[in-house]
């Protein structure tokens, strides 16, 4: 054997044990230092968020600096989004949730399958709303689904239609509403309210926001944001848990 063909067979073993050596270390990578929070992270998100259109439509990003970390409950990156998105009796166009610097709650997570977030260096979610998505979440609330509401987003206005029930009859109801932030998640405040096509007087009103309210429900959402701005455009309504820096007078 020439010098040329030993010094091709040295480098060919060489790469053989490093390779045997990459495989040892990706076996071992799937074992033990796999952390049984993040995975618990990880299964509680895909459980939570249901892309109704696609199976794999929902992305999800986790990031932490060592298993050791994740199972303190510290993780750099928690991304997930969505479009369109089912979170529980919540309904979203789309959905993007995103945390860095985070520290989880460990115990209510794998003891009871809450996810809290004790503390984030940002943490931002942003959602899309429609006249469908309002709809099939009216239709799911055990106190709006007799009412039969529809729903039509104008500008900056949101229009309910339905079936008011008042001492036991059942009255055709229109109303004209703004959508606000509230300490439960998103409520509508209801400007004008006609039944049987006459103003309602405002006890009639508060007793149907009553029934109505809260739209969307804080606790239901992954980081239990708190909504700080809601923009009208094109039909659609977009929520974020960041003030917007250019409100529309």
């Amino acid at each position: 054997m020439g010098k040329i063909g030993r010094v091709c067979k040295k480098m060919a073993w060489r790469q053989t044990i490093v390779g045997i050596l990459v495989l040892t270390a990706v076996w071992m990578g799937t074992g033990e230092n796999v952390s049984k929070v993040a995975t618990a992270l990880e299964q509680h998100l895909r459980a939570l968020i249901v892309n109704p259109s696609s199976k794999n439509g929902v992305q999800l990003e986790i990031l932490t600096r060592s298993p050791a970390d994740a199972d303190q409950g510290r993780f750099q990156l928690i991304s997930i989004s969505s479009a369109p998105a089912q979170i529980k009796g919540v309904f979203l166009r789309e959905f993007r949730g995103r945390v860095v610097d985070a520290v989880i709650d460990v115990p209510a997570l794998l003891q009871r399958g809450k996810l809290r977030t004790l503390r984030a260096q940002e943490s931002v979610v942003d959602g899309i709303l429609d006249g469908e998505a309002l709809e099939k979440m009216f239709a799911l609330g055990k106190s709006t689904k007799p009412m039969k509401i529809k729903v039509e987003v104008l500008d900056g206005v949101v229009k309910l239609t339905g079936v008011l029930t008042l001492i036991g009859i059942n009255n055709p109801f229109e109303a004209l509403c703004r959508v606000v932030p509230s300490p439960e998640g998103l409520n509508v405040i209801i400007d004008e309210l006609r039944v049987n096509g006459i103003p309602a007087p405002a006890i009639i009103r508060s007793r149907l926001e009553k029934k109505i309210n809260p739209v969307v429900n804080r606790d239901e959402i992954p980081f239990s944001p708190e909504f700080r701005s809601i923009r009208f455009k094109d039909g659609l309504i977009y929520v974020s848990s960041k003030r917007d820096e250019n409100p529309r007078r």
